[in-house]
């Protein structure tokens, strides 16, 4: 009895660190337990050190937490490491198939340049190293030589990074001489990061930004609900790498999706592009924006 409550506790963890739709009635039923319960369980694993968001009675855990943030600083490569596995990929012949795998894994997972067969850049993979240190151990950095693109100037900034956005091509920081939460591309640091010896401060300034499967970023996001025929749902699987378990089986021809969007953009782009074969449910701020470019796209066509 002991372990299938441990097996429902490590299945919840599991459901809430992808959760996109299941309510608390929903997980109830499918982990066999009573509402209370998980309510409960849910509030443990917050006192514990998690952090549980609340979207519309939609509960799941960020894949910031410490714990999940410490669990994958575990299984990561260094940036020595790094630097010799994607050599030995780039060496490889591109017409294995697992080799072209493999690239494609490295590239989505850790930024790194590999389908090109271009070298890694040492000095990044190091400095995405140190800032998932910091990451896990909740320490301050400082970015040496940080190019800006916004005032073209060149300085060392002093940040809390809490957050990896874009397969580790940037990362989410606070910086407190604004006193504001920025993002930080890690191509644009030209010197070293340097991992203080000095907690966080400013934990609850760290405003959370999001980064969809479509590849859009924002600090809110938005919920929308398809209903999809077979060659959306292979599209949405395919090239956005969407876990078949994400999504509910409607009849032998449908499957249904509910989705956390930063923006509509992303999936606008994916819905114009199959409408024939994708409907839009429940999702009343999603239709509003499909209408208004709708609306636009007319009056284009027509002035033409």
């Amino acid at each position: 009895m002991e372990l299938d409550k441990f097996d429902r506790q490590l299945r919840l963890i599991d459901y809430l660190v992808r959760n996109t739709r299941y309510t608390l009635s929903e997980l109830a039923e499918r982990l066999e337990l009573s509402r209370r319960s998980i309510y409960r369980y849910i509030e443990f694993l917050r006192l514990a050190g998690f952090i549980i968001h609340n979207d519309e009675g939609i509960y799941s855990i960020d894949p910031g937490s410490p714990f999940i943030a410490n669990l994958t600083s575990r299984v990561r490569f260094t940036g020595v490491e790094l630097e010799a596995m994607a050599n030995l990929l780039n060496s490889a012949n591109d017409d294995n198939l697992a080799v072209r795998s493999l690239k494609k894994r490295f590239t989505e997972i850790y930024g790194l340049n590999l389908l090109s067969g271009a070298q890694v850049n040492r000095n990044e993979a190091i400095n995405v190293e140190c800032l998932y240190d910091a990451i896990a151990r909740r320490r301050k950095v400082i970015l040496h030589s940080y190019s800006s693109s916004h005032s073209d100037t060149v300085s060392d900034r002093l940040l809390e990074p809490f957050k990896f956005l874009g397969s580790n091509r940037a990362v989410r920081c606070y910086e407190m001489a604004s006193g504001l939460c920025k993002t930080f591309n890690i191509g644009r640091i030209q010197g070293e990061v340097e991992v203080l010896d000095e907690p966080w401060e400013f934990t609850t300034q760290h405003i959370n930004y999001y980064t969809d499967i479509f590849g859009f970023s924002s600090e809110r996001q938005s919920r929308v609900k398809l209903i999809m025929g077979r060659l959306a749902t292979r599209v949405l699987m395919e090239e956005y790498k969407v876990d078949e378990r994400q999504m509910v089986i409607v009849d032998d021809h449908h499957w249904m999706i509910a989705l956390k969007v930063c923006g509509f953009k992303g999936i606008g782009r994916f819905y114009f592009g199959l409408f024939h074969d994708i409907e839009v449910v429940d999702s009343p701020e999603f239709m509003a924006y499909l209408r208004e470019n709708l609306h636009l796209l007319t009056e284009i066509l027509e002035n033409q």
